[in-house]
């Protein structure tokens, strides 16, 4: 055997045993919190007092590896207890608000953001889904999916009256070589497809009326914009999206940044506020120095 395919077996054989000690550790089928949320860097509320929002992170290379695709563990699809779960809640109602992950180079982002409403993503139910395969990845969310709408075979575990409280998948943006055959049906381990680039996965206007972005593999950045996005708790996943001969080893780092940007209708108002407050003030000492006393 070559040093190169030793190397990948013995990557994919670590990365099998530490999925499979913490999905021998997640909760029981009648419980939620089958996965764990991180902490951001001061807040998780976008409000007028924080209208950006932070969170970073790094690990070992070989552990975030492929943990949204290309991971022959969970047949291309996401890797729950590999990827990185944050919530936040959006106090600032029908506000343009950008998602953006910026890895370094040992890191190629992928991100999902899902809609909970008005309650914070209560982690789902590890075992409550199950496919074909080898013990534990037939399992979800040992390996889930992170592209398709709320209700789709490998989201039942998150969904609405299923096993979580997601209500509605908004968008995802995928920085890697994900789009080939591969990635799409039935070579996905839930049937989903997973494209290359920012993409709008939502059904309805509920939570914002409409999703975009951009992704680019120089940088290693996946941005999405949401118009319009309702007040409310989101969830956002983060995941690693490289191809398969991407290097085993190294620090992985990333970025997530949650921004709050006003419309252009809030701004022309906000200017007109601030031009009237200027008129009163550069004619108020007129008026004073005009004034006759009595």
């Amino acid at each position: 055997m070559s040093d190169r395919k030793h190397i990948q077996t013995t990557s994919i054989a670590i990365q099998a045993s530490l999925i499979a000690v913490v999905a021998m550790f997640s909760t029981s089928t009648d419980a939620a919190g089958a996965v764990n949320l991180r902490s951001w860097d001061v807040t998780n509320h976008l409000d007028t007092g924080s209208t950006t929002i932070t969170a970073t992170d790094s690990g070992p290379r070989l552990l975030l590896r492929h943990s949204y695709t290309n991971s022959l563990l969970s047949k291309n699809s996401a890797l729950g207890y590999q990827g990185r779960w944050y919530t936040f809640q959006n106090h600032l109602d029908q506000t343009d608000v950008t998602i953006t992950v910026d890895g370094n180079s040992k890191f190629v982002p992928g991100l999902t953001v899902w809609a909970t409403d008005t309650e914070e993503f209560d982690g789902g139910t590890y075992g409550y889904e199950q496919t074909s395969g080898p013990w534990p990845f037939k399992n979800a969310p040992v390996s889930f999916n992170a592209t398709g709408e709320s209700g789709d075979d490998g989201t039942l575990w998150m969904a609405f009256g299923e096993g979580g409280n997601v209500v509605e998948t908004l968008g995802y943006a995928v920085v890697g070589p994900a789009g080939t055959s591969k990635h799409q049906p039935p070579h996905t381990r839930w049937g989903e497809t997973i494209l290359h680039g920012a993409h709008d996965v939502s059904n309805t206007d509920t939570f914002e009326i409409g999703v975009s972005g951009s992704v680019d593999s120089g940088t290693n950045t996946a941005t999405l914009v949401f118009d319009d996005l309702a007040a409310g708790w989101y969830t956002v996943f983060v995941g690693d999206t490289s191809g398969k001969n991407s290097s085993l080893f190294g620090q992985s780092s990333y970025e997530l940044t949650v921004s709050a940007v006003p419309e252009a209708e809030t701004w022309a108002m906000l200017l007109a506020g601030l031009g009237l407050i200027g008129w009163r003030l550069r004619n108020q000492p007129r008026e004073a120095f005009n004034a006759v006393p009595a």
